[in-house]
């Protein structure tokens, strides 16, 4: 029986695949192409990862963990600037070019993720995370929870949208005009649907 493979020495791995993908995709990816960028065996990652699905599945979930970094642990203590800042702080981490190499691979993999027979749901959970995350925060602001979850989700969805917008067209300048745009609406629809409403 073989040893079992170090689990610090998949992690030094994992770290050195995703520098090497900065500039590539999933869809040329095989343990002969990183083998060979990487100046490995192909031998040494059929024996931390197995098989390829196994391999892009734990680069994916060593991508996605980046964005632990960004949970915070009280968001119902934040204030409309706490939350505020907070979004704009997290933004411009994702705006650093090696985060946008990231995301771009994050894209692909939940597009592919749509259609593969053994789906991760990763990046499912995760949209749900920041839904949900925003629908509590929303409705510890007094917004009622049927409001607050499709409100949620209007906000969530647009920071995606702008997320791509940059991965695309890479115009930083306009993508940060769009998102204080963006949260000039959210805040001014928060302080409309935390109105009381005449004649209730």
């Amino acid at each position: 029986m073989g040893r079992p493979p170090k689990p610090e020495r998949k992690n030094e791995l994992l770290d050195q695949i995703v520098d090497y993908l900065l500039d590539k995709t999933f869809a040329t990816l095989s343990f002969r192409t990183l083998a060979d960028g990487l100046g490995i065996s192909s031998y040494v990652l059929v024996y931390h990862f197995g098989n390829r699905e196994e391999l892009i599945n734990e680069i994916v979930r060593h991508i996605e963990a980046r964005h632990d970094a960004l949970k915070p642990a009280n968001p119902e203590k934040f204030t409309r600037e706490d939350f505020r800042s907070w979004i704009v702080d997290s933004w411009n981490w994702l705006l650093v070019d090696r985060n946008r190499n990231l995301q771009r691979l994050e894209f692909e993999a939940s597009v592919q993720d749509v259609v593969s027979p053994t789906p991760r749901a990763s990046a499912v959970r995760k949209f749900v995370y920041w839904q949900s995350f925003t629908a509590e925060w929303l409705v510890s602001q007094g917004i009622e929870r049927r409001q607050a979850d499709p409100f949620a989700r209007l906000f969530i969805s647009s920071l995606y949208g702008l997320q791509y917008d940059y991965v695309l067209n890479q115009d930083r300048t306009a993508v940060e005009e769009a998102l204080e745009l963006l949260l000039d609406r959210f805040f001014y629809g928060l302080d409309v649907a935390a109105s009381p409403t005449p004649g209730r």
